[in-house]
């Protein structure tokens, strides 16, 4: 018995098993676990779709919704960031979608897109036209490139932590015994350099596996209509200050508000008033990024965010052609809806499965799967 399920393409499906929705009180969203059938393989794909709190009002939910990648430690999908991120972006309306899978990058590509697929033609995104891929190291990688592929309308993409200086993998059917032969890029600016839509870079200044001044010249030469780039101070790969067990509230709380500046930028087709500090080259008077000079962008007179903070601070600042620049247009969430629309303990009510959705509305063509 399952509480509904859905078509997604080829006779393949996506449902609920039962007693797979949790209410998050605080901000009233709902995380939906869900498994998706895949083409060629018994196991199902594990997914959570968090969901608006009122996702039965059209007016509520944004017509963009959003898919996000986990990095190479696949345990971090249902972690503490990933889940209160996805509760901030849906708190305002945002379907948010993600799933898990531990497996090679390129397996993971064909994963996010089937997630996409399946979120895309489920009951919640009835009123999505467009998605913005989003993901953290490994899985901004593959957001970038699932986004020149995949077959929805793609408005953007937000990439935290985006793996610079790691080889970008071999494309299937590289075997090692071509690796000499055909070595791979040396980095991963590749996937980049394809990406058309508005780039939302959020890198760390302690981040290895991103050299700020490569970053840079990867983005000048990038096709991007627009490209919008925010460094978090004292941040790593993992958007954590160097060492810490748990994430920074301050670097966690502005994470959340640039992703969802960003997102409702792109979601009023409004990015070109955005405050988010826009990249254009830098000249070499400018001072170091690192500089202790900087000034903070998130106030420590705001209301802790639920993610425990450290003893160790970390300031955000911009990397732009003003270094001076604050991420001022970042606010704070508004605060959630003390009524909910439906009794908390009966969970999601039922949806008919409707069509109308994002895919139909863009001539979905149920095809051969993009990936191998």
């Amino acid at each position: 018995m399952v509480r509904f399920h859905w078509h997604v393409e080829q006779g393949q499906s996506a449902y609920m098993p039962p007693e797979g929705v949790s209410l998050q009180k605080d901000s009233r969203v709902q995380h939906a676990s869900c498994e998706i059938e895949v083409p060629g393989q018994k196991e199902t794909l594990p997914a959570i779709l968090t969901v608006p709190p009122y996702y039965l009002k059209p007016d509520k939910v944004k017509e963009l919704g959003i898919v996000l990648g986990h990095g190479s430690n696949a345990a971090d999908w249902n972690g503490k960031f990933f889940t209160e991120l996805a509760a901030a972006l849906a708190a305002e309306g945002y379907l948010v979608v993600r799933c898990y899978c531990k497996q090679k990058e390129q397996r993971r590509q064909r994963m996010f897109e089937k997630a996409l697929d399946a979120a895309a033609t489920s009951p919640f995104a009835r009123g999505i036209t467009r998605w913005l891929l989003a993901g953290i190291g490994n899985g901004a990688r593959t957001a970038a490139v699932v986004g020149t592929k995949c077959r929805g309308s793609i408005a953007g993409f937000a990439l935290l932590s985006y793996p610079l200086e790691e080889p970008e993998p071999m494309p299937p059917g590289k075997g090692r015994r071509n690796v000499e032969a055909t070595p791979g890029p040396p980095d991963s600016g590749g996937p980049l350099l394809a990406l058309q839509p508005p780039v939302l870079l959020i890198s760390g200044s302690c981040d290895d596996l991103c050299n700020l001044v490569h970053l840079r010249q990867v983005c000048k030469q990038m096709q991007s209509s627009d490209i919008r780039f925010v460094v978090m101070k004292g941040a790593d790969a993992t958007l954590k200050p160097p060492q810490a067990r748990s994430h920074n509230a301050v670097i966690f709380k502005t994470v959340a508000d640039t992703v969802l500046e960003f997102a409702e930028a792109l979601n009023q087709n409004q990015l070109h008033s955005s405050s988010l500090p826009r990249f254009e080259a830098l000249s070499a008077e400018q001072p170091e990024l690192d500089s202790a000079a900087l000034p903070a962008t998130a106030s420590g007179s705001q209301e802790a965010p639920v993610i425990p903070d450290e003893s160790q601070q970390a300031q955000a600042q911009p990397l732009g052609n003003d270094v001076t620049n604050q991420v001022a247009g970042v606010t704070q969430a508004p605060a959630a809806p003390k009524e909910a629309t439906w009794p908390a303990e009966q969970g999601l009510p039922a949806v008919p499965h409707d069509h109308s959705g994002t895919y139909a509305q863009h001539s979905y063509d149920p095809g051969p799967f993009g990936y191998s």
